[in-house]
């Protein structure tokens, strides 16, 4: 019996990690959506660099109201999902600038993380170019892309950008507290055994 129980935790442990691994590619490898017919796939990858860019596809069946509209959801959905890519490589910019921070650094710049990542992925996806617009008789495509060059250096700016502003900040503490006469804020006499009370 406990070869039995052994041997099927073998095989579920097995059978897990198969699983992880499928799933781990599945996200990680480009993926040939399906509702882009091949021809035009082939078209999409000549006029993109992957390594140097990143890029989406958004699609929308030409329905009654027409070409236009089409044209406007798939142009939508092509900037939603260049954003979750954007997102992703922000991300992995701003993990890398935080290896090089203190930890008192960190705790200064960790609760506005977020609000600097959203920052950066909107003045990036600013940056994103239409590379190409096609249509058949059923749907419209719209291709979208983004230098990955261009998104270091939004993410790079928005860091140090964040960095420097507290750093003026506390500099003009600094300042101020330094420019305080002390002798205005100290008594003029010194106290007498009167003042002290018991």
């Amino acid at each position: 019996m406990k070869k039995f129980i052994f041997f099927i935790s073998i095989f579920a442990f097995f059978i897990s990690g198969c699983t992880s691994i499928n799933t781990f590619i599945d996200e990680n490898l480009p993926k040939k959506s399906p509702s882009v017919p091949v021809a035009l796939q082939e078209q999409i990858a000549t006029k993109i660099n992957p390594e140097n860019e990143l890029y989406s596809v958004g699609y929308s069946a030409i329905d009654k109201s027409g070409a236009l509209i089409a044209q406007a959801k798939a142009n939508k959905q092509a900037k939603d999902l260049l954003r979750e890519q954007i997102k992703k490589e922000v991300k992995i910019n701003f993990d890398t600038f935080m290896l090089n921070t203190d930890n008192y650094s960190k705790g200064i710049i960790t609760p506005v993380v977020d609000d600097l990542s959203d920052y950066a992925i909107d003045l990036a996806l600013k940056n994103a170019t239409q590379k190409g617009a096609w249509e058949n008789d059923t749907a419209v495509y719209s291709l979208f892309a983004v230098d990955r060059d261009k998104i270091t250096e939004v993410s790079k700016q928005v860091f140090t950008g964040y960095l420097g502003d507290v750093s003026n900040k506390l500099n003009n503490i600094k300042n101020k507290v330094g420019n305080i006469d002390l002798g205005n804020m100290l008594p003029k006499t010194a106290p007498t055994s009167e003042d002290i009370v018991d």
